[in-house]
């Protein structure tokens, strides 16, 4: 019997034949995988094996289509079901299957990284081997119940130099010279959890030790406890380090301590990074300037950045974190009303109350304009730029331009931009974002320290012997 309903398309290189109108799965007899299918490419009928049947309209060949092909006939020799010839096909198939499951097991089971497995229906997935999947957990702590069956298991067992103690609903062995503890903690229905330590000396780093190399918690610089810092630091007089969360390295060398220390201030609402070195009974503290706290300026400079905005000519403008929520308008030639602010920022570092602005510069860095501006009532900042010309310079470098006189109301340059550094008011965006943070930080800090306190309330109680 041949089967020819419908048209199909084939895309060269690829598995997967679509139909238009056929039936694949819905004629009688049905159409299975291992029958012959002859597809036509130009005058040619090329012999194609049926690797699987998705749907009515999909079918998966055993090997990718040598032509491309749009709408073109096809004929499929389907055997008689339930007879010789339909049995010995479904063997072979199967056969086929059973063949390429164990070579794919193989592939999975043998190679290292990440292999890819072919699925009948021609989809390609990739899983990582067995052999990756070994390493990987073989790289991770070991919890096992067989600490707690030694623990709890008869003390002679335990070697002598251990003592077997327990404290409220912790156990644990102890050595004789306190060199190392194994514990698990038993909660009420939860069972047992044990952490298996390596067979060394040495010191296992856990979350909260926010370290690595000699443990110095409590030496010097500790940025890592809410307002623990009160170090005097003669670098830049900080005399204080917010509360935040980083990484340590520590090292000791008899009674020689160092460390140094990279970590933002979580209860920071500057969001700043710092850099810390501690030598013995002496620190030193670095900022680190990055795209937070700073910006470039219009001559290409970076400078130390909070609320700032970039006016462009036609009045668009661009804001950074701290400006969010900040609106400018062009008003008319050379005016540009900046409102949800609260005037220019008091840091002296752009000049004050009495300042705040950068202004473009030409090549041979003269001002390419004057600049004035007016803080409104409700603390809006009105700013005007006027044309602004060098007449003791060569004429090269006066900046004449048609149609404008030095003074004359100009818009800012094509092309370029001023700054302005504002203030901004406690409702801005940024600051009530960064007011949340430092309150739910805070809570949490303080959630920790009482754990910590409760911990060593227990730790400190009587020890009861078995």
């Amino acid at each position: 019997m041949i089967y020819t309903t419908g048209t199909i398309s084939t895309v060269s290189g690829s598995a997967i034949v679509k139909g238009t109108d056929t039936k694949f799965k819905n004629n009688n007899p049905a159409i299975n995988i291992g029958m012959t299918i002859l597809i036509k490419s130009g005058n040619t009928n090329i012999p194609y094996m049926i690797k699987s049947v998705n749907s009515d309209t999909e079918l998966v060949l055993a090997q990718p289509a040598l032509a491309t092909a749009t709408n073109t006939t096809f004929s499929i020799h389907i055997t008689e079901p339930d007879n010789n010839s339909d049995a010995a096909r479904t063997m072979v198939a199967i056969n086929a299957y059973t063949q390429y499951f164990l070579d794919a097991m193989n592939t999975w089971m043998t190679q290292t990284g990440q292999t890819k497995i072919e699925m009948p229906n021609g989809e390609v997935v990739t899983l990582d081997s067995i052999k990756k999947m070994q390493g990987d957990i073989s790289n991770k702590a070991d919890l096992t119940a067989k600490l707690i069956q030694t623990f709890l298991g008869p003390i002679e067992s335990i070697n002598s130099v251990w003592a077997k103690k327990s404290t409220n609903n912790r156990v644990g062995l102890v050595a004789e010279d306190n060199r190392r503890f194994i514990s698990a903690r038993a909660e009420s229905g939860s069972g047992y959890n044990a952490i298996d330590i390596p067979d060394k000396n040495g010191t296992m780093m856990l979350v909260g030790d926010y370290g690595f190399g000699d443990s110095l918690k409590g030496f010097l610089v500790n940025p890592f406890v809410y307002n623990s810092v009160s170090q005097v630091f003669s670098s830049n007089e900080i005399k204080e380090l917010p509360w935040g969360f980083g990484m340590m390295f520590a090292h000791r060398s008899g009674s020689v301590k160092a460390s140094a220390s990279i970590y933002t201030g979580g209860g920071s609402s500057s969001g700043d990074f710092w850099l810390v070195k501690a030598y013995n009974n002496e620190g030193i503290a670095h900022k680190i300037y990055t795209n937070v706290n700073t910006i470039v300026d219009p001559q290409g400079f970076i400078k130390k950045a909070s609320p700032v905005i970039n006016i462009q000519p036609e009045g668009t403008f661009t804001t950074n974190d701290e400006s969010e929520g900040a609106i400018v308008t062009r008003v008319a030639q050379g005016e540009y009303l900046i409102e949800g602010v609260l005037g220019f920022n008091a840091d002296a570092g752009w000049g004050g109350v009495d300042g705040g602005i950068e202004i473009p510069l030409d090549v041979n860095k003269q001002p390419l304009i004057w600049v004035d501006s007016k803080v409104m009532e409700d603390g809006s900042i009105l700013v005007k730029t006027y044309h602004r010309t060098h007449p003791n310079a060569p004429k090269f470098a006066r900046n004449d331009i048609d149609g404008f006189n030095d003074s004359d109301p100009i818009d800012i340059p094509d092309g370029r931009f001023i700054s302005v550094r504002v203030q901004m008011p406690e409702q801005s965006i940024y600051n009530v974002r960064m007011r949340e943070m430092e309150e739910t930080q805070k809570a949490e800090e303080e959630h920790r320290q009482k754990e910590e306190e409760e911990n060593q309330d227990a730790n400190n109680a009587p020890e009861i012997d078995n």
